[in-house]
């Protein structure tokens, strides 16, 4: 019998888990827009775009039980904590193909972080959440790649492997070197973010707390 893995202590910064997961359901909603001449995807799509503000809406949650207060406001934590200074959203239809690239790799980065937490953590609700979270990226991982199945394979391999390279440098960058001049074009570009989409689009009106039961309902959200 081999011996059981021991767990490493693992530290998760709910606040930018949070934000990251609703950047992520705004990025999701942009890419619905192009499929509005095929509603059964585009339905997909958008329940896509909810589940990644559920998520967000657990992680937030759980930042508020730690008993901390909002560090920096909500657009500007989109746009830093999030990473929408680094999304290729908002874009045009004829790059439909990197977009869905960029969205899978995503997936499949969440993916693996959540493998990593559940191996690390024991907590019971936090390992319940991760739970609901996997089922739901592995969904969304399934159906960008029966899309990406459809579009020519060199293309997008490239696209895929792009969007692999450019998250991986993005990870290495911190905060120190956030300089002026793009903290000044971040600030535009959350000015634009929240033209294109109120923040009343991912409005939850369930209070429920029971992950698994909001999980199971279909009309979790409106």
């Amino acid at each position: 019998m081999r011996p059981s893995k021991k767990k490493k202590k693992i530290e998760l910064d709910w606040f930018k888990l949070c934000f990251t997961e609703y950047a992520s359901g705004i990025e999701v909603f942009h890419a619905a827009l192009f499929f509005k001449n095929d509603k059964n995807s585009q339905k997909r799509i958008l329940d896509h775009a909810l589940d990644e503000y559920r998520h967000s809406q657990y992680f937030y949650n759980l930042y508020k039980e730690e008993g901390k207060i909002e560090k920096i406001s909500s657009p500007h934590a989109l746009v830093n904590y999030g990473g929408l200074s680094k999304s290729p959203f908002p874009c045009s239809k004829e790059k439909l193909t990197s977009i869905c690239s960029y969205l899978y790799i995503g997936e499949i980065r969440a993916i693996e972080f959540g493998k990593k937490v559940k191996e690390n953590c024991e907590d019971n609700n936090i390992l319940s959440i991760f739970e609901i979270i996997d089922k739901d990226e592995n969904n969304h991982a399934a159906g960008l790649k029966k899309f990406l199945d459809k579009q020519n394979k060199f293309s997008v391999f490239t696209k895929v492997k792009l969007s692999a390279i450019k998250f991986y440098f993005s990870d290495r960058k911190t905060a120190k070197l956030v300089s002026k001049l793009q903290h000044k074009a971040e600030r535009f570009f959350t000015r634009l973010i929240f033209k294109i989409f109120p923040a009343s689009i991912f409005e939850v009106n369930s209070s429920s707390d029971n992950f698994e039961s909001v999980f199971n309902n279909k009309n979790r959200m409106s």
